[in-house]
């Protein structure tokens, strides 16, 4: 299977990168994949000519496996063109999108059906719009200011290489200053102190709490980190202006 979808791949190099109008395959009784002459073949049937359906003709399979293959929480996909498809004697029956898929562009669809008593399949390409939830600044926001209630969830696009920020982590505040209007990434925010800056650094244990201070360094998405005078490095969760640690 995985080499069909490499065929029609190069095939749509050859073609400089263009779709590939209802090119398909068929698989009897094994699923193998075809080789590159057996996608060629099926390309210039007549059957393969035919105009890319529009988003009222894609077939409820292929939304429906798009829809599943979202991976953004609370995000949607609209099917914009479907490009390719089983031959006319093939009636789908299911279809499956081999890798998750996070934000608009071109996705590869493996299409499943049945040709009388045998098993047929092929593959597809689907362009695809996918919006979700995306936190925009709401009023101008001066660098090191804090971002709770200066922000509001709206529907927008997801572009390739920049996810959304869904959730505002405890404790953001802008690293820069901000305009209305701008969508938040991960370079916008922080958490907690700026990195080099001295910082409470809180070891809870049970009804225990030990405090002492620490320098602010990077640290991953939604957590805070610092630097303790032990040379030892800690990530925690930043809460009332301070970091917070739990006992293993």
């Amino acid at each position: 299977m995985l080499s069909a979808y490499l065929a029609l791949s190069a095939l749509a190099s050859l073609c400089g990168g263009g779709p590939l109008h209802a090119a398909s395959v068929v698989v009897h009784g094994g699923g193998q994949g075809p080789a590159l002459h057996d996608a060629l073949h099926e390309a210039s049937d007549p059957v393969a000519t035919a105009p890319p359906p529009g988003p009222a003709d894609v077939p409820a399979a292929v939304r429906a496996a798009i829809a599943a293959a979202v991976a953004l929480p609370g995000a949607s996909a609209e099917v914009l063109e479907l490009t390719g498809a089983l031959p006319a004697r093939c009636s789908l029956t299911r279809a499956e999108a081999p890798r998750p898929v996070s934000a608009s562009g071109r996705v590869a669809l493996h299409l499943f059906g049945r040709d009388g008593a045998e098993r047929c399949d092929g593959w597809a390409w689907v362009r695809v719009r996918v919006s979700a939830p995306s936190l925009v600044t709401t009023r101008a926001i001066m660098e090191g200011a804090a971002l709770e209630g200066a922000v509001a969830a709206v529907e927008r696009e997801v572009v390739a290489g920049r996810p959304p920020v869904t959730t505002l982590p405890e404790g953001a505040v802008a690293d820069r200053a901000l305009a209305a209007g701008v969508p938040l990434d991960e370079a916008h925010f922080r958490i907690g102190a700026r990195p080099g800056q001295a910082v409470a650094v809180v070891l809870r244990a049970g009804a225990l709490a030990v405090e002492q201070r620490g320098q602010a360094i990077a640290c991953r998405r939604g957590r805070a980190c610092a630097l303790l005078p032990t040379g030892r490095r800690v990530e925690g969760t930043w809460h009332d202006g301070r970091i917070q640690l739990e006992s293993p």
